[in-house]
C-alpha cells in the first residue's frame, strides 16, 4: 500500500536551514578548499546548500559546479564566471540580496572580508533576520592593509557567530580587534583522509625517478618562503645528497625564484611545474618528503593534506604548525628563514628512510583523529543550527 503522508507526518519534519557560502573568488588556496569541503559535505537531510562569488567563480568554483551544487557568480550572472573587470561595484550587496531572498537563506556563511562586509549590509539594511557567521583565514596579522583591518574591525560586530581556524591566528584577532573570549571561537581546518596513489608519471616528469622526492605546493608570494627554499636546496645538494626539489604551483614571485636558482645553480634541481590540477591527489603522493619554508600562515591546509597522505614533513614554527605538528613525533619543526635548520632537518630524513615512515604514519593518524573534513563540517553543522535557536 502507499505511504499515508498525513498532516501530523508533515508538520513533524523539520525544515530544512538554508545555507549560503559567501566568498570574493574561489581559484586555488586553503580558504577555497575549506569552502569546497564545506560544501560538499554538509547534511543534506538537514540542510540546503548554496555557494555565492562576488567576484569570480575560478577553478575550485568550476570544480564545485561540476558536483551539482548551486553556485553563482555575481559579478557575472550571464555567465556564471565573474567578470575580470577594473571597475569596482560598490552595490554587490544589493546583488546578494537578490540572492538571498531567492534561495530563503536563514544563515550566510561568509570566507572574505568582501563577503563579510556585504553580508553584514544586506543584515544592517535589508534583512535584520539574517545571520552571519564569519571564519577568518589569514594569518599574520595585524600585517595585513589597513582598509582591510578597518572593514573587518567595524563589520565583525554585526556578524552572529565569528570564528577563527586556530589558536594562534584567534588571538592574533583577539589583540587586533580586542574581541573577547565569547565572541570568537576556533574551528579547525580539515582535510580529507581517503588515500590516494598519485601519478607515477609525476615523479619521471621531474626527474626524480631515482631521486628523494621533496616538495611542496604553494602559491609564487611572500608569504610561502620560496626564496629560502632556493637556498635551502643550495645546501642540501652541497652536502652530496641526490634529491630532487619540487614546488607545485604557480605566482609572481615565479621570474624572481627562476632567476634565484639560476644564480645559485639549482635551476635543474629545482623544479617550477606551474599549477597541477588535483595536486594533493595527483602530485603530493608521489613527494617522499613535503617541505613548508612559510615564513607565516594561519591553519595551513596543505600541510593537513600532507599528513594526511602519510608524508615526513619539515614544516616552519608558524601559524598552527606547532599545534598540529608534535616536533620529532610527526614531523620536524624549524624556524622561519633558518636556511642551514631548514637544510640539516631535510638532511635528517633523507638519510632515515625508517624516519620517514615513522614520521609519516603518525602524521597521518593524528589528522585522522583531529583534522578530518568530518570533524570540520560537524563543528559548522553545529553552529548553523545553533544560530535558529
Amino acid at each position: 500500500m502507499p505511504t499515508d503522508y498525513s498532516a501530523a507526518t508533515v508538520v513533524d519534519m523539520p525544515r530544512k536551514t538554508n545555507v549560503l557560502i559567501l566568498a570574493s573568488s574561489l581559484w586555488i588556496g586553503g580558504a577555497e578548499s575549506v569552502i569546497q569541503h564545506l560544501s560538499m559535505t554538509l547534511d543534506r537531510r538537514r540542510f540546503n546548500v548554496s555557494v555565492c562569488c562576488l567576484k569570480q567563480r575560478g577553478h575550485i568554483g568550476d570544480e564545485i559546479a561540476k558536483t551539482g551544487i548551486d553556485i553563482v557568480a555575481i559579478g557575472d550572472p550571464a555567465s556564471g564566471q565573474g567578470a575580470a573587470t577594473k571597475k569596482v561595484d560598490y552595490l554587490t550587496f544589493r546583488k546578494l540580496s537578490n540572492v538571498i531572498r531567492a534561495r530563503q537563506i536563514d544563515v550566510v556563511h561568509t570566507h572574505t572580508t568582501h563577503g563579510l562586509v556585504d553580508a553584514c549590509l544586506c543584515k544592517l539594511l535589508l534583512m535584520p533576520r539574517l545571520k552571519v557567521v564569519h571564519t577568518f583565514h589569514f594569518g599574520n596579522y595585524p600585517h595585513t592593509r589597513p582598509r582591510i583591518m578597518w572593514m573587518e574591525r567595524v563589520f565583525s560586530r554585526f556578524a552572529d557567530r565569528l570564528f577563527a581556524v586556530g589558536d594562534v591566528q584567534r588571538r592574533q584577532l583577539q589583540q587586533v580587534y580586542g574581541f573577547g573570549d565569547r565572541a570568537i571561537g576556533t574551528v579547525w581546518n580539515g582535510v580529507a583522509t581517503d588515500l590516494h596513489t598519485g601519478d607515477p608519471a609525476f615523479r619521471d616528469r621531474v626527474g626524480a625517478r631515482d631521486r628523494v622526492l621533496i616538495g611542496t605546493i604553494a602559491t609564487y608570494i611572500e608569504q610561502k618562503g620560496l626564496r629560502d627554499l632556493m637556498h635551502v636546496a643550495r645546501r642540501v645538494l652541497d652536502a652530496g645528497h641526490k634529491v630532487r626539489f619540487v614546488v607545485v604551483g604557480e605566482g609572481q614571485l615565479r621570474p624572481e625564484l627562476e632567476a634565484l636558482a639560476r644564480s645559485l645553480g639549482v635551476q635543474d634541481d629545482v623544479i617550477l611545474t606551474g599549477w597541477v590540477t588535483h595536486a594533493a591527489q595527483t602530485a603530493l603522493p608521489q613527494f617522499d618528503i613535503f617541505f613548508q619554508p612559510s615564513l607565516w600562515e594561519a591553519m595551513s591546509m596543505v600541510v593537513l593534506e600532507a599528513m594526511s597522505a602519510g608524508k615526513p614533513i619539515v614544516a616552519t614554527r608558524v601559524g598552527e604548525n606547532p599545534h598540529i605538528i608534535e616536533h620529532g613525533a610527526d614531523g620536524l619543526l624549524v624556524d622561519p628563514k633558518d636556511v642551514d635548520g631548514q637544510a640539516a632537518a631535510l638532511g635528517r630524513l633523507i638519510e632515515d628512510e625508517t624516519l620517514r615512515r615513522r614520521l609519516g604514519i603518525e602524521a597521518r593518524r593524528k589528522v585522522a583523529q583531529r583534522f578530518s573534513v568530518a570533524h570540520m563540517t560537524q563543528a559548522y553543522e553545529e553552529i548553523y543550527l545553533g544560530t535558529q535557536k
